[in-house]
């Protein structure tokens, strides 16, 4: 590889030149899957231990030195837990393999530990999201209800539709796809409607005219968004195009008369909400159906990782991903990187997580209350600040008491 191939990380905030210069002694440990705070590390010349934090730089161990030394303070079975990385190294066979992988930790008879990584191409990640829902819809009997569903043209809608399109009869599905400049762009709408029209499903494309006429805004949807960013601020964006899309979907679905609401909410999407609503002392919401008044929101991916499906339509979900806003709330950051840290620390613990919170939660999920003046749902943790600040925004743009 040339001196001049560049690594990079990119996010919405741009991107960041990465290397293995200025390692420490923690981000070591990273790179063994191994995490930092469960070690100690120590500087060893001759009978001498000198314990030293884990930001310190590898270039710092004086050359003095006999050895560094980093103990666990556990009694932990590293063995049966984490595969060796020396006897269980990746082959380098010089072949760059396409796809996305998927790590998984097996232990034999002795209870050792092993890794194996599976990787997916497109073709594979669609079989495998088309039968999970599949196995969802049967089991919740959608297609019974009829199904609404929203079309972003990123990866998790998109995977979606494949998998709806394939369960269900066309019949009973309907999906649309909200433009709006500053939440939701035209050229998402375009790659929704490439997909759809594929999958011969009935889609809408809805414009600010068109939303603000269907969900009786009697201003202007431009109105509606500057007074909110007013009252709620630039990093409340996502709160307003869940807002939208909600209430877009509810709308749709009394005028069809389908009953089910569709979200590609998938593995981590709902590991931040929950994690979101856990640490801040609150009950989670319900999983993997939600009851809204007549209405459910039905997360036929709810098991399955982003990654794969992002996997389904990869062209697609980068373009998705570089026409994101950098704007959101650093709770909301964190949620959502405190939910992809669990599948890295550990292959499918978020999983793990997720079906556990669903089991203990069940029957005793936080309570949505349906708010008749405004038209939304309200969870029992709503202050009396906050859904005054909602109503003030909602009365001057919808006809509320």
């Amino acid at each position: 590889m040339n001196d001049y191939f560049r690594y990079e990380i990119e996010d919405v905030l741009g991107t960041r030149q990465i290397g293995l210069d200025g390692l420490t002694i923690g981000q070591l440990l990273a790179a063994h899957r191994l995490p930092e705070t469960l070690f100690q590390p120590y500087v060893i010349t001759t009978d001498t231990a000198t314990p030293v934090p884990l930001t310190t730089l590898l270039t710092q161990i004086p050359q003095s030195a006999d050895k560094l030394l980093i103990r666990a303070i556990r009694n932990t079975l590293f063995p049966t837990v984490v595969p060796s990385w020396l006897d269980d190294a990746i082959e380098q066979s010089g072949h760059l393999e396409a796809g996305v992988g998927f790590r998984q930790v097996r232990t034999d008879d002795n209870g050792l530990a092993s890794e194996a990584t599976t990787i997916v191409d497109r073709h594979q990640a669609r079989k495998l999201v088309i039968n999970r829902v599949a196995n969802f819809t049967a089991r919740y009997e959608v297609s019974s209800r009829g199904c609404i569903f929203g079309v972003s043209g990123g990866g998790d809608s998109n995977a979606l539709a494949y998998g709806l399109a394939s369960a269900l009869d066309p019949s009973q599905l309907s999906a649309f796809t909200l433009v709006f400049g500053a939440v939701f762009s035209e050229a998402a709408a375009s790659r929704a409607t490439v997909l759809c029209q594929d999958l011969g499903i009935e889609h809408r494309v809805l414009r600010a005219n068109d939303i603000a006429e269907l969900l009786e805004i009697k201003t202007s949807l431009e109105e509606l968004y500057k007074d909110f960013r007013t009252v709620f601020t630039h990093e409340a964006l996502h709160f307003f195009g869940t807002f939208l899309i909600l209430r877009t979907a509810r709308k749709l679905a009394h005028a069809t008369g389908f009953s089910d609401l569709a979200f590609g909410y998938n593995r981590e999407d709902l590991l931040a909400e929950a994690l979101f609503m856990l640490m801040n002392g609150n009950r989670p919401l319900a999983i993997p159906v939600r009851q809204i008044g007549p209405d459910r929101i039905v997360m036929p991916v709810w098991e399955v990782p982003k990654l794969l499906l992002d996997a389904c339509h990869p062209g697609f979900s980068l373009e998705n991903y570089r026409e994101r806003d950098p704007h959101t709330t650093r709770q909301r950051s964190l949620a959502f990187f405190l939910a992809h840290s669990m599948d890295s620390a550990y292959p499918s613990f978020g999983l793990s997580m997720l079906t556990g919170i669903a089991k203990a939660f069940e029957g005793a999920w936080g309570e949505l209350t349906y708010d008749q003046d405004m038209g939304v749902f309200v969870t029992s943790e709503a202050g009396d600040e906050s859904i005054g600040l909602a109503r003030s925004v909602l009365s001057r743009h919808f006809d509320i008491d």
